[in-house]
């Protein structure tokens, strides 16, 4: 890829208690060397949700899961943040 698109690549190892965390949109394949639990979060943001709204393409009830999907980001930055300035005295 690198050749060709300039593209370059990385490897790493992880061990027992790392974490990686991998950009919203980077392309990415793991190999797992031995038996492995995998714990994975996706994030939406704000921006990306929005264009999302903006270009959707998908059938109507589509927009209606969206919509919950939204509600529920912005109800868990509120209670996040709050919970931050409380511990802020």
């Amino acid at each position: 890829l690198r050749e060709e698109c300039g593209v370059s690549s990385w490897t790493l190892l992880q061990f027992l208690g790392d974490a990686v965390l991998v950009p919203a949109g980077a392309p990415h394949q793991v190999q797992s060397l031995t038996g492995t639990i995998t714990v994975e979060q996706r994030f939406l943001s704000p921006e990306n949700a929005a264009r999302l709204r903006d270009h959707s393409t998908h059938p109507p009830g589509a927009a209606r899961q969206l919509h919950a999907q939204l509600d529920g980001m912005i109800f868990s930055a509120v209670r996040e943040a709050v919970g931050v300035l409380r511990g802020c005295k």
